[in-house]
């Protein structure tokens, strides 16, 4: 997006008075306050059904990043002929600070909330519903290992391996090993069941539930950014803010322990849903990430920093199993509320 697209702003019922640039979009000031312009790719519909979802949450007084329609009501407006853009408020804060364990107390409590406010929580048409059906881990998890190995392959194959290379060689098989175990213990798991009741219930989930999308202004949290909003299990939402939250913290067990209070004091987990949590933490995804990255970009040069983060998900491995073993094999500190 450059400036000169920024004449779409003709479109809409507001004057702008300046415009500075953020990462992949514009950030505005304008006579109904800040909005934020980024081109979009993605269906129409899908986006209607996205405010559908964002319309309720602020009736129940959630902080969320609204969409702006314009002077014709259309949530994404179309610029010489093959761009659009999506025009959406511009929310004050800073994002969640990952190293303050009371912000991320307060996200996790948030998102027990959320969800409980994302079932069933409007009429969707079969069209509607079938949009927004969301990704099956089932077929993730089996796509991801098949990748791995594909991977491994390739770089057996080359006669010079760079220190990446090396390094994926060298502990691959263990990795396999343990991503090929946590597909089986999902096909063995009540993770078919889950996910039919959360699709026949209509269970939203935000769909990238990180510290990037939480914005922190005073005692208030807003959550932001829900192009990525789906049907589907919401413990993916639990799974990915907690694995990205503890990669960072080392994976401390504490922490980690009370990040899964904070949210069942909101929103209590059931054995099953505990068990798919455990299983989605054990598994290698951020190794998975690491090689995927490395196959779909320039292979002969790798940024040292990707080494460092291999370096670190392997120095993390221990803690990470056993955090994720303890979520699988022992309910004892799972805290019980009636009137789920």
């Amino acid at each position: 997006m450059n400036d000169r697209d920024l004449q779409v702003l003709e479109q809409y019922p507001f004057t702008v008075r300046g415009s500075f640039r953020v990462r992949g979009a514009f950030l505005l000031d304008t006579s109904e306050g800040r909005r934020l312009i980024r081109e979009y790719s993605g269906s129409v519909q899908k986006l209607e059904t996205e405010q559908k979802l964002l319309l309720h949450l602020q009736e129940q007084g959630y902080l969320v990043d609204r969409m702006e329609p314009d002077q014709e009501g259309k949530l994404a407006s179309v610029w010489r002929e093959y761009n659009s853009y999506v025009v959406k408020e511009a929310l004050e804060g800073r994002e969640c600070d990952t190293r303050s364990e009371s912000e991320i107390m307060k996200a996790a409590s948030l998102l027990g909330s959320l969800h409980l406010s994302m079932r069933n929580c409007m009429e969707l048409s079969e069209e509607e519903y079938v949009r927004m059906i969301g990704s099956d881990a089932e077929d993730e998890l089996r796509r991801h290992n098949r990748e791995l190995k594909k991977i491994d392959r390739f770089i057996r194959k080359k006669t010079r391996k760079n220190e990446f290379e090396t390094a994926y060689l060298s502990c691959f098989p263990k990795i396999l090993e343990e991503a090929e175990w946590m597909e089986r213990m999902l096909e063995r798991s009540a993770y078919k069941k889950l996910r039919q009741h959360a699709l026949e219930e209509g269970h939203f989930c935000h769909g990238e539930y990180t510290h990037h999308n939480i914005l922190v202004n005073g005692s208030r949290m807003a959550v932001i950014n829900f192009e990525k909003c789906s049907v589907n299990v919401q413990i993916n939402d639990l799974y990915h803010f907690m694995r990205k939250i503890l990669e960072k913290q080392n994976y401390d067990f504490r922490l980690g322990i009370k990040m899964l209070r904070a949210y069942e004091e909101k929103n209590p987990l059931s054995p099953e849903e505990r068990e798919y949590l455990g299983i989605r933490m054990e598994y290698p995804e951020k190794f998975w990430k690491l090689a995927n990255y490395y196959y779909n970009t320039n292979k002969a040069w790798i940024p040292g920093k990707h080494m460092e983060k291999l370096e670190k998900f392997l120095g993390q491995q221990e803690k990470r199993v056993s955090f994720s073993r303890e979520l699988l094999y022992n309910n004892s500190n799972q805290p019980r509320k009636s009137g789920r």
